[in-house]
């Protein structure tokens, strides 16, 4: 007899179908890692714009304090002289550097592939030259690869916000916080519970106190880095100077990054013209970040944020491949954000331990303490 294949075709059907079932479980489990993936990314990337709004609402905050301490102008007041102030200062730069830049830029995109071509003709008289030129990506296929990293990194912003959208939430969310800090801190405070409004109150203190000081030395490290770039690269004979020193103010906002991609063009423009012009270039940006670091950021920040610097490059690093171009120019403070947070809601409050040591907690808390009882003051005179 003929065996019956009924119970085998039935089998397979049934395996089938539970792998048809697996795979299908399989598919929906990665769909919604891949869509809790894209919300947390979006949501990470629109918490940059709000810090960045803070970071700005904090510079406005810190320079009106300093105009009313100064001139006794009313706060509100001295916002507006600063914000009025600001925007005169960038009008005038665009307007009084805008068409030397504009024209250095120019200069510039054309200098550096002659630079890199004479580069490749002396690297190539060298032993072994040729072997390392081989090893060199062309120009196009460093821009290519720049230009696709660049348009992942940016890809969010331009296309969601777009780069306008997102100084304009950037200006609106900062002016705001900066016309009401207190308002602002007291809705933040009220939404924990009663017992630990207090605390939650110092640690906005301690955390605008150290944003305030991290713009300060970043800001002046910006201004001095910017115009003695241009000064000493204009001494030494370096074209493009003036562009050179922008570049290298601007860019000093990133630390430890920064100014290595800063002092690549000059080097390369020195290095074609003469080798011990490139060695003195080299040794002028090393005293610059000597400068920088052992002078003008200790003497604003020391008592205010203390950064180990792994801990800096770390965020960079992470933040960078999370977010792009926005990450990196935002990760050191986040990172300074977040020492604070630890070392006060957790080692202090939850572990017991208060010897660890939280720059400018004191002075935070005194200072505000001081402004509360001028504001007390001046409400019952009023």
């Amino acid at each position: 007899m003929t065996p019956n294949p009924a119970p085998h075709t039935n089998t397979t059907s049934t395996s089938s179908h539970q792998f048809l079932k697996r795979v299908l479980l399989v598919a929906l489990v990665a769909a919604l890692l891949f869509l809790f993936y894209t919300i947390v990314r979006m949501a990470f990337q629109v918490l940059l714009v709000f810090f960045a709004a803070v970071l700005f609402g904090i510079l406005l905050h810190g320079l009106s304090s300093f105009l009313q301490r100064h001139t006794k102008v009313p706060y509100k007041w001295s916002l507006g002289i600063v914000c009025l102030l600001l925007a005169g200062a960038v009008v005038g730069l665009f307007m009084y550097l805008g068409p030397s830049l504009s024209e250095q830029s120019e200069q510039l995109g054309k200098a550096l592939p002659e630079a890199y071509d004479k580069l490749k003709q002396q690297i190539a008289t060298l032993p072994y030259g040729q072997q390392l030129l081989k090893q060199i990506p062309p120009p196009e296929q460093m821009l290519k690869e720049q230009g696709s990293v660049m348009r992942n990194a940016f890809s969010f912003f331009s296309t969601t916000f777009g780069a306008l959208a997102n100084m304009l939430i950037v200006l609106v969310i900062g002016i705001y916080l900066a016309t009401s800090p207190r308002e602002t801190a007291n809705a933040l405070v009220r939404l924990v519970p009663k017992p630990r409004r207090p605390r939650t109150r110092e640690v906005l203190h301690v955390l605008r106190y150290t944003l305030w000081g991290w713009l300060k030395g970043t800001l002046l490290a910006m201004a001095v880095i910017g115009i003695l770039t241009a000064v000493g690269l204009s001494i030494i004979g370096i074209p493009l100077s003036l562009l050179l020193g922008v570049f290298a103010g601007l860019l000093e906002f990133i630390p430890n990054i920064g100014p290595f991609i800063a002092g690549a063009p000059a080097v390369l423009l020195a290095l074609v013209q003469d080798p011990t012009k490139a060695l003195t270039v080299v040794l002028f940006f090393i005293a610059l970040q000597s400068l920088e670091g052992y002078v003008l950021t200790p003497l604003v920040q020391k008592k205010i944020i203390d950064l180990p610097p792994i801990l800096t490059i770390m965020g960079q690093v992470l933040l960078g491949l999370i977010a792009g171009m926005w990450g990196l120019l935002l990760a050191v403070p986040m990172v300074a954000v977040v020492m604070v947070l630890v070392k006060m809601l957790y080692i202090e409050d939850v572990l017991g331990d208060y010897g660890v040591e939280v720059k400018g907690e004191e002075e935070a808390i005194a200072l505000e303490e001081k402004r509360d009882q001028q504001g007390f003051q001046e409400g019952a005179e009023g």
